[in-house]
């Protein structure tokens, strides 16, 4: 009887237990369906997208150009993030359109980084990660967009150009240099050499990078130089340009019969003309007002730049490599801007961003001997 009484315990004890299996399994289905109706939601909540969800004029704000010139500019960029996607970011894929929208409008510097961020989804370190993509993929095309004139008819073209604001002939250019704030950080390859060797990684620490750059009569930057003060021995402005490739491609006759202008800050040359510093007749005080006026397009050319993207007149963060990209890629960015006109800077805009950093420099006897050849022959007749 007692091994009757047993058996009953343990028949009861097998129903439970698959009472219990069976309302598991239940609750397993439930949450499935569960999940699969939440991921089901997910996806069907449509991500934060600013060309369909701002107006226009909230876009030019965040965006720095018209959602028209933004569609251009993605599909310039577009293919070449898709050849080479963030391995780290398919995890989190992130459109390939909003990429670039996130790192145009971090260019802009209109809001905190993390704003930017939070906008369109994605960490700072994300964040981080596809601004230095995309300016990557924009410096690599820098030769097509970024070019001094090649052939013949298109120097005489920017030569008429300059010529139409104050007759001034044979200006092929107008040179100015400026400077961006960066704070340096340590290159990959340094940081594991520190870890490795077991010292503490170095802080890191503000640098000026000096920029020279070129600009056309239509505001269009013609020529890049980036350099860190490291590789200036003086810190003088015409210390960098004797260092610039521009100098060198004037000095191997490449343009042949045509100047740069700069301003006093510059030493006068056989390629690059300054003002006089003391005018003593009228045909000296003739050129000065020409060369003021025929420069005065790379000071507008730098300031609508700044004035586009507002880490410019911040401070970049990264590797001297990663800020010479970001660099030339917002070079590149303006050019396009200027040649599709677009209104989203205002170009006419008083304020300046443009400070000569330099002390002037001496200008040598042979050097004005040129320019003075110069004003005699298109300058003493008027």
């Amino acid at each position: 009887m007692k091994d009757i009484n047993v058996f009953k315990r343990f028949l009861s004890d097998v129903k439970y237990v698959n009472e219990l299996r069976q309302l598991q399994h239940i609750n397993d289905s439930c949450s499935r369906q569960n999940r699969g109706t939440i991921n089901k939601v997910k996806r069907r909540r449509a991500r934060f997208h600013p060309m369909e969800q701002m107006n226009e004029i909230e876009f030019r704000k965040k965006y720095r150009y018209t959602k028209e010139n933004m569609r251009r500019i993605i599909e310039i960029v577009r293919d070449d993030i898709e050849v080479d996607y963030y391995q780290s970011m398919k995890r989190n894929q992130v459109p390939i359109d909003l990429q670039i929208l996130s790192a145009i409008r971090f260019f802009g510097g209109t809001e905190h980084p993390q704003l930017t961020a939070m906008a369109h989804g994605v960490s700072l370190h994300t964040m981080a990660k596809i601004t230095r993509r995309v300016a990557s993929v924009l410096s690599s095309k820098a030769s097509r967009y970024i070019r001094m004139p090649a052939t013949l008819s298109e120097k005489e073209r920017m030569m008429r150009s300059f010529q139409s604001l104050s007759n001034m002939p044979q200006v092929i250019g107008a040179l100015v240099q400026t400077t961006v704030r960066l704070q340096l950080e340590a290159s990959r390859g340094q940081a594991n050499k520190s870890c490795h060797s077991g010292t503490q990684s170095p802080m890191a620490t503000e640098e000026l990078v000096h920029l020279q750059l070129v600009s056309d009569a239509e505001h269009k930057i013609r020529d890049l130089d980036i350099r860190l003060s490291d590789e200036l021995d003086l810190n003088t402005a015409p210390e960098l340009f004797s260092l610039s490739r521009i100098k060198e491609r004037f000095e191997q006759n490449e343009f042949r019969g045509r100047i740069l202008l700069g301003n006093d800050s510059l030493s006068c040359s056989s390629s690059l003309f300054t003002p006089v510093q003391y005018p003593r007749n009228k045909s000296e005080e003739l050129y000065n007002q020409a060369h003021a006026v025929t420069f005065a397009p790379a000071v507008k050319c730098l300031n609508i730049w700044f004035r586009r993207f507002g880490i410019l007149g911040s401070e970049l963060l990264g590797t001297f490599g990663s800020a010479k990209q970001t660099i030339t890629a917002l070079a590149l960015l303006h050019n396009m801007a200027m040649d599709w006109n677009d209104p989203s800077v205002d170009a006419e805009s008083n304020a300046s961003f443009y400070k000569p950093i330099f002390l002037p420099s001496a200008h040598g006897l042979e050097e004005q001997r040129n320019r003075k050849e110069f004003i005699k022959s298109h300058f003493s007749g008027n």
